[in-house]
């Protein structure tokens, strides 16, 4: 299952991000995954699972936003919505198309918890 390798080089980017902000953990992942990514939500789902254990991750929650499939029409020039599987202008019926959206794997957001700073009143010394 390739959902594997995906969530390993994912959580290697998240960790590296984490490091260099001085997260002390990740508490939420967001990733955009479209249905022409070639990517299955429900086994990247299980796979993030497997993979966050024992690093910055561990206890992060994964959320994944679905993206629809968005086509542009080399023929009559309209942008549409396209099921995965019959790519065509809804407009015009034409197949001429691009895809413009609904191949992303994308990572949106991620959310860290950093540690509170400790404020030194005047006159007292740090502990």
């Amino acid at each position: 299952m390739h959902e594997l390798s995906i969530c390993q080089a994912l959580l290697a980017q998240v960790t590296e991000l984490a490091m260099s902000r001085g997260a002390q953990s990740v508490e939420r992942i967001t990733i955009e995954v479209g249905p022409l990514s070639g990517v299955d939500p429900t086994l990247l789902a299980d796979a993030f699972e497997i993979a966050r254990i024992g690093g910055y991750a561990a206890d992060a929650v994964l959320y994944i936003d679905p993206i629809a499939v968005t086509v542009f029409c080399g023929l009559c020039g309209a942008r549409s919505p396209a099921a995965p599987n019959r790519l065509i202008c809804a407009s015009c019926g034409d197949y001429r198309v691009r895809v413009i959206a609904g191949d992303e794997l994308r990572l949106r957001r991620v959310e860290l918890r950093v540690a509170e700073p400790i404020l030194v009143a005047k006159g007292l010394s740090a502990v």
